[in-house]
């Protein structure tokens, strides 16, 4: 046999075994397999122990949804919300003190992203989550708002969405989309409508067009990957500006619309990402003066606008306060300091103390009873202090208030470095029960750390608008 013949004679045998091997599998079964997609959350980010930072806290515990959703265990599928008695009671008198100065506020109050986007997560997920509970404690901290005399949008319509073509939020975001501003936005004009004095805000037409994609690599998404070393794809949706439409559009070109009466205070939500603002002038017909702060929290754009000589020139007509569900509303630090910002602190009320003193590091005496005059009587439920540090890049330091008693409190002057609070800080003395009668003795401060050059700050005691009110109620 010749080599040729040889090779031939392989090469057929070859095909022969290559056909009766597919002959055998096209007459036995394969095995059958059913492929479903795993998430890519790692163990590790499911644990609470390991959101162990400040920013990490914020995300506690990432959970998995369908598909790239994901969710917050704390935040996103908590079933409480609202505040404490005391919480509430303390809104209302800041609501009561805008009020006194012709300001009606209203609070938008963001659902959570359980409560709206609920369809997306597991179905192990969703047995897990008591959404009855939660809607109802939602409805109820809505009542507990409307209680205390503060207008505030029920957004529960807009709960346990299906078959929309844009979520209300993102997948993996803490953000509303634009199309979730939307929807809140048609809900909050509608209630604006029945606000008093709307009715007399001039009104013109606005319109709403896409102006192309907003890109979003959600917060939660990346905090998967800090853990998980997980990538995902960006998520894209359209993105909206809202402008005024003919006749209204000309005056606006040429600057004559008059100031908004309408004014808008926030979180990011608010941003100009987002066009919430764009879209409640669209359904309510009226301009709106949007003052929102990425990343300030629930209280520093409010903090702003009431410190700013705007506010007190100008104050708008209707105040509207977006911020999300996890907030603490029961901070009575908030409170103190909000509160005497309604009527601009010790501008134009007479000084019971007044000082200026250039800081060093260390404590910093910068009022005392009975230095320059005779021992007053300073009563803690009377008294306010406005200071202002003469660098504004100032955001944080520490005051002491001393009693003659012997008892102090430390009260920490604390601001977003979001916000330009031209280094002023405005706070009541304490009015609990315990504190109320007690008399002031001195003001301290802590040199800041990293204290700029010749820091000065300079801090006035007056009383409160309505002191006497004040004590006669505490005296019932």
């Amino acid at each position: 046999m010749t080599p040729r013949h040889f090779k031939l004679r392989h090469l057929a045998l070859a095909c022969s075994l290559l056909g009766l091997s597919s002959m055998a599998q096209a007459e036995l079964p394969g095995p059958q397999y059913q492929v479903q997609r795993v998430g890519p959350l790692c163990p590790i980010a499911q644990d609470p122990a390991q959101y162990n930072t400040k920013y990490l806290s914020f995300f506690t515990a990432l959970v998995q949804g369908k598909g790239d959703w994901l969710f917050r265990s704390r935040y996103d599928l908590r079933t409480d919300f609202g505040t404490s008695a005391y919480g509430y009671q303390q809104f209302k008198k800041l609501r009561d003190a805008l009020k006194r100065k012709g300001v009606e506020l209203m609070v938008v109050y963001q659902p959570t992203r359980g409560l709206v986007n609920r369809e997306h997560l597991t179905d192990e997920e969703k047995a897990r989550f008591n959404f009855d509970l939660a809607k109802a404690n939602y409805i109820k901290s809505i009542e507990g708002f409307r209680k205390a005399g503060i207008w505030t949008p029920d957004l529960s319509p807009l709960f346990d969405e299906r078959d929309v073509e844009t979520p209300y939020y993102f997948q993996a975001d803490h953000h509303w989309t634009p199309a979730g501003a939307e929807r809140t936005a048609r809900l909050v004009a509608e209630t604006l409508k029945d606000v008093p004095g709307f009715a007399d805000i001039e009104k013109k037409e606005f319109a709403s067009t896409v102006t192309g994609l907003l890109p979003k690599a959600g917060t939660l998404h990346k905090t998967a990957a800090q853990f998980c070393g997980t990538t995902y794809a960006t998520q894209y949706v359209d993105r909206y500006e809202t402008e005024p439409v003919g006749e209204a559009s000309a005056d606006s070109l040429f600057g004559d619309e008059a100031n908004p009466q309408i004014a808008l205070v926030g979180t990011s939500n608010s941003g100009p990402a987002y066009n919430f603002a764009g879209f409640l002038q669209q359904y309510s017909g009226a301009d709106v003066l949007n003052l929102a702060v990425p990343g300030g929290g629930f209280d520093s754009a409010l903090l702003q606008y009431m410190s700013s000589q705007e506010f007190h020139d100008n104050p708008p007509k209707i105040l509207i306060w977006e911020f999300a569900t996890h907030y603490d509303l029961a901070q009575a630090s908030f409170y103190r300091q909000a509160v005497p910002l309604v009527d601009n602190g010790c501008v134009g009320q007479p000084a019971a103390m007044t000082n200026k003193v250039t800081l060093k590091p260390g404590a910093n005496e910068i009022l005392v009873n009975g230095d320059t005059a005779p021992l007053r009587d300073l009563p803690g439920r009377d008294y306010q202090i406005d200071l202002t540090f003469s660098d504004p890049t100032v955001h944080e330091a520490q005051a002491v208030l001393w009693y003659l008693n012997g008892r102090r409190e430390q009260f920490k002057l604390e601001q977003s470095d979001r916000v330009d609070t031209g280094g002023r800080y405005v706070f009541e003395l304490r009015n609990d029960p315990d504190w109320a009668d007690l008399n002031l003795l001195a003001l301290e401060i802590q040199g800041p750390d990293n204290m700029p050059a010749n820091l000065s700050v300079e801090a006035t005691l007056c009383k409160r608008p309505g002191a006497k009110a004040q004590v006669a109620a505490h005296a019932q």
